[in-house]
């Protein structure tokens, strides 16, 4: 019987580590989730990375669909692309922080989307699973989404002055066409130094998509675009000055909560939604000077949210806007790393409620402010050869300001963080962290006025209805998470010839008190659905436990993947299970290089089980279900076809009608994409 690779390699992990040597291409290095450049199997936190590669192999509507197949990541918000989010161990919406190039992506608004980048234009996705507020600050108790853009540097080759590439895409499902394209250039200004500039952008045009079975999802159609432009200066070896500016566009006709249809509380909405950002970057880092390696932030984001509630006939609108600043600096002194740093930003938000023709029966204007500034320091400490040591601990003080109410609330907090790592051999690395975070309450939570909803006449009973109406908190408290975990990190190569087995093993735990729940109550006369008020207010304490496991394995040009993470809630007062939190998953990506690498052909296969845990009283029934996808990548090196790429795709083959765990609408059926890309 002769053996397979795959089965050689296991063996030889276990049984020895004679052949144990430094794996080259499953060691990435991430460059903006954890504030400082690290290689993901040094680091003791759980990091996941998409990179550029992946990104043209699956070909994602939006960020969340591109890091869907990672290990306790999941999509959330329904399968409309413009709405969908992330979610990070049961953690999602504001409880996940989400930054583009080093710069905070703050907007937040109920059911509206918030990621708005369009995936052609990165370089590259980070996750940090697990909290980081010690180096980010609010918001972070849930993990990081770090995107990365793309550069002039990530298409030159050396020597190269000049390119540009076109690209056209198409999906079957929702006849979903995309257009993007780029330019860019890299050169020498006589003694004024290197310059480089990039101009990025793309279009899409969908009809309403197809959920299993071939059953269309009304109300799912949507049109838009973004562009990138990127402008870098570099006067002198180690300084660097970069100015860049985005924008992104998208029409759509959409229920009001785009994770739900249309119904009597959800109306039907055309939605217009605009978001800018400016950034300008400063970094100097000379090779001379151990002690400076600085990098300095200033950003400026809008975004937009125009609504004409076309069952209505009323027209609101809503303005989120962040101006902020990070400056940082990173030593080296012997066998220490020092970062220490400031930041800051401040909030706006400012809404238009039109109640045209049911006048009081809507939630007033919002035109409030908050305003954060933070410190933070961190220490790596090598010990020793086989010991490392990572702390750090950040200040923040947050105020939250009601311009219409001129009332204002404000607080503090530290989060301290700790790691420790074991290379225990050259195979393995074991390692062990603390980490206290929190999440400041927004405007929104603690300032809301006016009315959440009403209920009609009903007879004597109620002859002039009811209205159920906002109260506002200003002693909300900030959710706090404290996390614990361990990782195991195991590298090999050359264990059956010539190829590379990574294998990533984390187990947590993170306790989250005072959650920040929007509830109504004071039932008229005791009588359930008839409450009078609703208000955020702190809740439930959580225990959120699970691990998750990342193989991944290449022999010659065969290559596998396999991630498996699963995540348990309960609320720690009761032992009852919270909801919200994903089912199991197991996902499996497998592929095969070909005539001289030329042609990658793969598969992926992806297990979701059945989400049975639930909270009392919960009747709810989300099923297993099977996504089997397959996929191409064509990149010829003939001459006369040099700059040509193809990514071919189908994604659940069977048309499997399938829905996530506490979601309401079932998730998008069989789609086949095709994109053409050529680069000059």
């Amino acid at each position: 019987m002769t053996k397979k690779p795959v089965v050689i390699a296991i063996a030889m992990v276990m049984g020895s580590s004679a052949h144990a040597q430094q794996v080259t291409e499953f060691d990435e290095v991430v460059v903006t989730a954890t504030r400082v450049n690290e290689k993901v199997s040094q680091t003791s936190r759980s990091v996941a990375v998409v990179d550029e590669q992946k990104l043209q192999e699956s070909q994602p509507a939006s960020v969340a669909q591109a890091l869907k197949n990672q290990a306790n990541i999941s999509v959330t918000n329904g399968p409309r692309a413009s709405s969908q989010g992330v979610e990070i161990r049961g953690l999602s919406g504001p409880r996940v922080l989400q930054t583009i190039d080093g710069a905070r992506q703050n907007t937040s608004s109920g059911h509206r989307g918030t990621y708005f980048m369009d995936p052609e234009l990165l370089h590259s996705a980070e996750v940090l699973r697990g909290p980081s507020s010690s180096l980010w600050g609010s918001g972070a108790i849930g993990g990081v989404v770090a995107q990365n853009t793309k550069s002039a540097a990530d298409f030159l080759a050396t020597g190269d002055t000049f390119g540009g590439y076109v690209k056209q895409g198409y999906e079957t499902n929702g006849d979903r066409t995309k257009t993007s394209g780029a330019l860019y250039g890299i050169g020498e200004l006589a003694e004024l130094g290197r310059v480089d500039w990039l101009f990025n952008g793309s279009v899409f045009d969908s009809n309403n998509i197809k959920i299993g079975n071939d059953q269309i999802l009304a109300n799912s159609a949507s049109d838009g675009g973004s562009g990138l432009a990127k402008l870098g200066w570099e006067p002198s070896d180690g300084q660097r000055i970069q100015v860049s500016a985005r924008q992104s566009k998208i029409d759509e006709r959409v229920p009001s909560n785009p994770a739900v249809a249309v119904g009597n509380s959800v109306p039907l909405v055309k939605r217009k939604t605009q978001d800018s950002n400016v950034t300008l970057d400063y970094s100097l880092n000379p090779t001379d000077n151990p002690l400076l390696d600085l990098n300095a932030t200033l950003y400026w984001n809008d975004t937009d949210y125009d609504e004409d509630r076309v069952t209505k006939q009323q027209i609101d609108s809503t303005e989120y806007q962040t101006l902020g600043f990070s400056i940082n600096n990173s030593s080296q002194l012997g066998n220490t790393t020092l970062l220490y740093g400031v930041d800051g930003y401040k909030d706006s938000i400012k809404t238009v409620r039109d109640d045209n023709g049911q006048q009081g029966q809507r939630p007033e204007n919002i035109d409030g402010e908050t305003s954060v500034w933070g410190a933070f320091t961190r220490v790596d400490v090598a010990i020793n050869e086989r010991w490392a040591v990572d702390a750090a601990v950040r200040y923040d003080s947050f105020n939250n300001q009601s311009n219409n109410l001129n009332t204002s609330a404000d607080n503090s907090a530290f989060s301290p963080s700790l790691g420790v790592v074991w290379n225990t051999t050259d195979w393995l690395t074991l390692s062990m962290r603390y980490d206290h975070a929190f999440r400041a309450p927004s405007v929104e939570e603690m300032f809301s006025t006016g009315s959440h909803y009403c209920i009609p006449p009903l007879g004597n009973f109620l002859p002039n209805g009811l209205c159920n109406t906002f109260e506002i908190n200003p002693d909300l408290k900030a959710e706090e998470a404290k996390n614990k975990e361990i990782k195991a990190d195991l590298r090999f190569a050359q264990l059956a010839g010539d190829d590379e087995l990574a294998i990533t093993f984390n187990v947590f735990r993170n306790d989250v008190d005072d959650f920040i729940e929007q509830s109504v109550s004071n039932p008229l006369m005791g009588i359930p659905g008839f409450e009078q008020t609703t208000s955020w207010n702190n809740v439930d304490a959580a225990k959120l436990t699970g691990f998750e496991l990342s193989t991944r394995y290449r022999y010659k040009q065969a290559r596998v993947s396999i991630n498996y993470g699963q995540t348990e809630g309960k609320d720690k007062d009761n032992g009852d299970y919270l909801a919200n939190i994903p089912a199991k998953k197991l996902a499996i990506d497998l592929s095969q290089a070909i005539m001289q690498g030329d042609i990658k052909l793969g598969t992926r296969f992806t297990y979701v089980a059945d989400q049975d845990q639930l909270p009392a009283n919960n009747n709810n029934q989300y099923d297993a279900y099977k996504l089997w996808d397959v996929y191409l990548a064509w990149e010829p090196t003939r001459a006369n076809l040099e700059g040509l790429r193809v990514d071919f795709a189908i994604e659940n083959i069977g048309d499997e009608e399938y829905r996530q765990a506490w979601q309401t609408l079932y998730d998008q059926g069989r789609n086949v994409k095709l994109s053409a890309r050529y680069n000059f």
